[in-house]
């Protein structure tokens, strides 16, 4: 029996919404999870303005938070695909 130790975050950035930050797509059967578009055109927003200028300090915590989320993100992603992969080889 596989035991999966989740990451723990640290926090949420302020600019994420409540409600539909993450949207649920299916490949294969299999449920994918992955920011909103909503979430996506923040966190381009903010990449965009760290290319033209600097970002201010609670920006590059904004930036990193959802870096964390997306990282949290594949790994449930990874634990998902591996289950669903196991139970196709039973």
């Amino acid at each position: 029996m596989n035991s999966w130790l989740l990451p723990k975050l640290k926090d949420f950035p302020t600019s994420l919404p409540v409600e539909g930050a993450v949207r649920i797509d299916l490949e294969e059967g299999v449920p994918i999870f992955r920011a909103s578009a909503t979430v996506q055109t923040r966190i381009e927003k903010l990449l965009v303005k760290h290319q033209e200028t600097n970002l201010s300090l609670e920006e590059e915590q904004e930036l990193d938070f959802y870096e964390e989320i997306d990282d949290y993100l594949r790994f449930l992603n990874r634990v998902v695909r591996n289950m669903y992969l196991s139970q196709q080889s039973e």
